[in-house]
């Protein structure tokens, strides 16, 4: 028996709420799921694009609202990486442009492939190293256990160089490191500094630095003047000239969608294919690489700026310098060609390579969510713009996005906060990356088994 069109939409609407909620925890947008949900339970074909983005769109807003309120967690600044976002997101476009138009001349079936052989390889990658951070995360939990009620301390007496919080919830005391803390390395009367380090995070790098961003006792006022100044700086929760530089760039690429227009023809008055169309299109490459280059000259001077202040990062910080700002860029660049080549949304490549690049997962899913707000928008204004979003069924599954969002900050990423478990996100990024695998492995075989193997660029 064939279910009816009412069954359908609301099996569409559970499991979409369903991947949404789980999603929000993970930083990612949930569209390898629910472009193959929309096409092969609901059944709408072409408009499933359309129904992903803007249902991913309404999760967005409310991700981008509640992570921009929130503060990281080991410096005075905004948990979403500004910075980060204006580096990767100018390359990524590019490469979603070219590996889109691949897209639409490779054969289905080659896509399909390739896709599942990558999405589980990153699965298998992801899983492997949450079990990792669990493991760590256990072991610190062991040693808080074992050691936090060490003598007969008062709320936050030193031990050390560290310090002991009173239990105040039955939970095991937390230990913070203070400024005047003694050297990594320098042997306490409880444990050593680098043993600390290992327990409570990962081994000490060259990058880690306790306390966060406190800037150093200099005997040059204008240096420490100078440092306090990019402290308020990145302490700002809204920057502002960020913001709007991230804007222009999706402003450009909206303009850009328009003008050269899909199959029924542009508002230029030329058809798709055709020298004008093609003339318009690469007009994305110079906004891009010009906007890149700048970004990029911006970085390495803020870096410079920084070492010569003897500016502390913490760890997760990315260190922007003459090689940094080619090597990420250039990864996010292969990245959006891949997103694009098999037609997944940014969240689904950008939150697993963030985590391999070391950012903290809460940083990675803060910064992810954020560009997944920028990107979605501006698709879902083009699909708007060209009639190819159905309104009734856009506006319904946008509500979805919003209510599962709203539940998943005040579930998951509530829980993940209070329980201390950044492994718990790096799981979720593997669990829908395995399920985008199924997903778009079993909508490639009944496209092709349909007879829609074949592309054409328009």
């Amino acid at each position: 028996m064939i279910p009816s069109l009412a069954s359908k939409e609301v099996l569409s609407v559970v499991l979409a709420f369903l991947t949404i909620f789980i999603a929000t925890g993970a930083g990612v947008g949930g569209g390898g799921i629910l472009v193959p949900l929309y096409t092969l339970v609901l059944g709408v074909g072409r408009d499933a694009v359309p129904l992903s983005n803007a249902t991913i769109f309404g999760a967005s807003i409310v991700n981008m609202i509640l992570y921009g309120k929130e503060r990281h967690p080991l410096a005075q600044r905004p948990l979403v990486d500004w910075d980060l976002i204006l580096a990767m997101e100018p390359m990524t476009i590019l490469g979603a442009l070219l590996g889109s138009y691949l897209n639409k001349i490779a054969p289905t079936w080659l896509t399909s492939v390739c896709l599942t052989t990558l999405l589980a390889l990153t699965t298998n990658r992801m899983i492997r190293k949450a079990g990792k951070v669990y493991a760590r995360e256990e072991l610190s939990l062991r040693h808080q256990t074992s050691y936090g009620s060490f003598g007969n301390l008062k709320q936050k007496d030193e031990v050390g160089g560290w310090q002991e919080e009173k239990d105040v919830d039955g939970k095991p005391p937390s230990l913070s490191r203070k400024a005047s803390s003694l050297s990594v390395g320098e042997v306490t009367t409880w444990i050593s500094d680098d043993k600390l380090n290992e327990i409570l995070r990962e081994p000490p790098t060259e990058d880690d630095s306790f306390p966060a961003q406190t800037p150093a006792v200099s005997s040059d006022l204008n240096n420490l003047t100078e440092l306090e100044r990019i402290l308020q700086s990145e302490a700002r929760t809204v920057p502002i000239e960020k913001i709007l530089g991230i804007l222009f760039i999706f402003a450009a690429v909206i303009t850009v969608t328009i003008l050269k227009g899909g199959k029924q023809g542009s508002p230029l008055g030329f058809e798709c294919g055709s020298m004008e169309y093609w003339m318009v299109t690469s007009m994305t490459i110079p906004v891009t690489v010009v906007v890149s280059l700048i970004v990029r000259q911006h970085l390495i001077w803020k870096g410079m700026k920084k070492d010569r202040l003897s500016y502390q990062y913490v760890k997760g910080d990315v260190t922007w310098d003459t090689w940094t700002t080619i090597k990420y860029p250039g990864i996010c660049a292969f990245a959006g060609l891949f997103a694009g080549l098999f037609g997944v949304g940014g969240g689904i490549v950008k939150g697993p390579l963030m985590v391999e690049m070391g950012i903290l997962p809460e940083v990675a899913v803060a910064t992810s969510s954020t560009m997944i707000f920028f990107t979605t928008g501006a698709a879902t204004i083009s699909f708007l713009v060209f009639g190819t979003l159905p309104l009734a069924h856009g506006a319904a599954f946008f509500s979805v996005g919003i209510a599962a969002a709203l539940m998943g900050q005040m579930v998951l990423t509530r829980m993940i906060k209070e329980l201390d478990r950044p492994s718990y996100i790096i799981y979720g990024i593997g669990i829908i990356l395995g399920f985008s695998a199924v997903m778009m492995t079993w909508s490639s075989v009944v496209s092709i088994m349909s007879g829609h193997g074949v592309h054409g660029i328009c």
